[in-house]
């Protein structure tokens, strides 16, 4: 099974108003989608900005 290394980024806008970009990158299956990487960064961002709103997720292959 080949393995693709993948980059996420999540942009969330805080309570206070400001737009905070996070970034990850992990591994996975090539032919995949990192749907899971996303769904991790999503859920981690949220936790570091409490009352933050999910602007916009991507991920790529790097």
């Amino acid at each position: 099974m080949r393995i693709t290394r993948y980059q996420a980024e999540v942009d969330i806008e805080t309570a206070a108003g400001q737009t905070v970009t996070y970034r990850g990158d992990g591994v996975g299956p090539a032919g995949e989608e990192p749907a899971a990487l996303l769904d991790g960064l999503e859920a981690a961002a949220l936790d570091q900005e409490p009352g933050g709103t999910l602007i916009a997720s991507r991920a790529r292959r790097a």
